[in-house]
């Protein structure tokens, strides 16, 4: 029941989330070199559209057309219905030759004189491409169109291309979980990672709330950090490490879950990730090993395994995944363990008295 609740909540918030909806990436299909960009309109052919042959893009899977002017008023406009309640953001990239003012507005027509709000005003002054963003939380009303404006200041040429307006919140974020379901024995360490993205127009710091129902002892890994908060900048994708120790006294058998709660200052959005732990029994996994020694148990670097008439041995991770398998001659053997990852795992190994033994060690 708690995993189909969780699933339903993920595909409503899906369903009602509006971060990172792309509404059109414009000039990418402009299709017609030295004329209009399609879909805008102008005055006296005062922005037209280009093609390069090479990719001069920053973001990869666009094309390479563009739109440039080298008039000193310069006006497109583009019909968009802007929505009163939703929150914008307007970016693109942009080189000039020379000053330039740059300016993004939205209007009820496609003229100047229509134009009733100013999202964003900025100078263009590099000689390689810059990214131009603005987050827009209020939109007036009766805004059908919007209009970029170019302004020569002693510029000369001015050229725009991967133009974006998207709807995203000022704050938002989205987390994916990596670690898949897995198996621990009570009072071990396990170490669960997932993403964390900000989705949204601003910085943000993340903070993490790992439940304690069945897990204690936590501790957090980000970017080389310490620390339950994490800070994003907009688009940045983090890998975080929870590490927990399963409670002693969880009962073999039993469902237990991880769960981690992620919050922002503003409370304004919230995500969680859900690992799902089988808790396992150690003494039916050690009934037949009165006769088998694996030393030094924890290891840092190897591990030797000591048994009359080994034939194989295997070593596991908690899920159960093969990590390797040795065919063993005579009664011991020893394993190179130097490569893996702290954490608890199962050497499995079978003789010809026994069909099979399974030990956990711990790797330091």
């Amino acid at each position: 029941m708690k995993k189909a609740i969780i699933t339903l909540c993920a595909c409503l918030m899906a369903a009602t989330s509006f971060a990172g909806n792309i509404l059109f990436e414009s000039f990418e299909y402009a299709n017609h070199d030295l004329e209009t960009p399609v879909g805008w309109t102008c005055d006296d052919d005062s922005w037209l559209c280009g093609y390069l042959e090479k990719d001069h893009n920053r973001i990869a899977h666009t094309g390479n057309w563009y739109a440039f002017t080298a008039t000193n008023d310069a006006w497109m406009f583009m019909p968009i219905y802007l929505i009163e309640e939703m929150q914008y953001r307007f970016t693109l990239w942009a080189i000039s030759e020379g000053d330039f003012q740059l300016e993004i507005w939205a209007g009820s027509a496609p003229n100047a004189e229509s134009m009733c709000a100013q999202f964003l005003a900025t100078t263009i002054e590099k000689d390689e491409y810059d990214k131009v963003s603005a987050y827009v939380e209020n939109v007036p009303a009766n805004c059908q169109y919007i209009a970029i404006h170019a302004i020569a200041n002693g510029g000369t040429h001015l050229t725009i291309d991967d133009i974006e307006i998207d709807m995203v919140e000022q704050y938002t974020f989205e987390a994916e979980a990596i670690t898949g379901d897995t198996a621990m024995y009570p009072g071990s360490e396990g170490h669960f990672h997932f993403l964390v993205e900000n989705t949204g127009y601003d910085p943000v710091d993340i903070t993490m709330h790992p439940s304690n129902e069945f897990f204690t002892n936590f501790s957090c890994q980000h970017n080389g950090n310490l620390g339950m908060t994490i800070h994003t900048e907009p688009t940045e994708v983090v890998e975080v490490t929870i590490t927990g120790t399963l409670r002693p006294e969880i009962e073999p058998g039993t469902v237990a879950w991880l769960d981690v709660q992620m919050t922002i200052p503003c409370n304004c959005n919230t995500a969680m990730v859900t690992f799902w732990v089988t808790p396992l029994d150690i003494t039916q996994v050690d009934e037949n090993n009165m006769n088998v020694s694996i030393y030094p148990n924890p290891t840092t670097d190897f591990v030797t395994i000591e048994a009359n008439d080994l034939q194989q041995v295997d070593l596991m991770d908690m899920t159960g995944k093969t990590l390797s398998s040795t065919a063993a001659k005579g009664n011991s053997i020893r394993m190179d363990v130097s490569d893996l990852k702290a954490g608890v795992y199962l050497i499995s190994a079978k003789t010809r008295s026994t069909s099979s033994f399974v030990k956990s060690i711990l790797k330091m």
